[in-house]
């Protein structure tokens, strides 16, 4: 990824800015979708769903045989699956009805769209959970009636190949250009991730007040920084955007 970075980010600060998106409702399978929903749930009987408390408690709710529930956030680990529905988290079962928003819908309510793809339980291609693409790559594209993400690059050997990612297995963010080279300080000891998403692999964790340099892009609130050790190596990664101070000159 981030051979295409380079190239994309040029012509990100080229371009002038997009509008912003409308605000005309979205419908799909006759009811709205909203930003960040990635399908809609239903139970085949009334069961109880629950939430975990900051306090480590828990509460429940009962939801109803067919009513529908917009789902948000999905993660697949250790051969499961769970979907977050509003503040309740949901496991996949033969009980549960999850119907996908198609992922140009989804798409629609960004205007520079990142794709993350966040299914621990396996990896399709070479995409390792965390590998990201930016929708306005010319090796991307939507396609399978806006259900998957296709990336067409080039091999070692000269050729085209092309990888279908699902869209269920892709968390969608919006991309941000910024300056390069822009220094920062991080406000306090932090990891170093290799996505920009919090459970990735971490490379490092740095102290606070390491001055960290800009890549001038920013994915799902994670700054692309590059970070100067001291034997000179340079190392380039993610860092959280609310970790970093500007570096003001005195």
């Amino acid at each position: 990824m981030k051979k295409l970075f380079t190239v994309l980010l040029a012509a990100f600060v080229l371009a002038v800015v997009n509008p912003t998106k409308s605000e005309a409702k979205v419908m799909y399978d006759g009811a709205e979708v909203v930003k960040g929903q990635t399908g809609k749930m239903t139970f085949k009987k009334d069961i109880k769903v629950y939430k975990k408390n900051p306090n480590g408690t828990f509460d429940s709710l009962v939801v109803k045989r067919n009513n529908f529930f917009r789902t948000y956030d999905i993660e697949k680990y250790g051969g499961k699956t769970f979907y977050q529905m509003g503040q309740y988290r949901v496991q996949a079962t033969d009980l549960v009805v999850f119907k996908e928003v198609p992922l140009k819908i989804r798409s629609s309510f960004y205007n520079n769209p990142s794709y993350i793809y966040i299914n621990r339980n396996s990896m399709y291609g070479n995409a390792l959970y965390g590998t990201w693409f930016i929708g306005s790559d010319p090796d991307n594209s939507i396609t399978n009636n806006g259900q998957q993400l296709t990336f067409c690059g080039g091999t070692d050997v000269g050729t085209i190949e092309c990888l279908h990612y699902p869209g269920i297995d892709l968390k969608i963010a919006e991309t941000k250009v910024s300056e390069i080279g822009v220094p920062f300080e991080l406000t306090k000891a932090a990891d170093f991730k290799q996505s920009p998403i919090k459970e990735s692999i971490t490379i490092k964790t740095l102290k606070k007040g390491r001055i960290l340099y800009s890549e001038g892009l920013e994915i799902n609130g994670y700054l692309y920084v590059t970070w100067k050790s001291d034997d000179n190596n340079q190392y380039t990664f993610w860092m959280p955007v609310n970790l970093l101070n500007p570096v003001v000159d005195k």
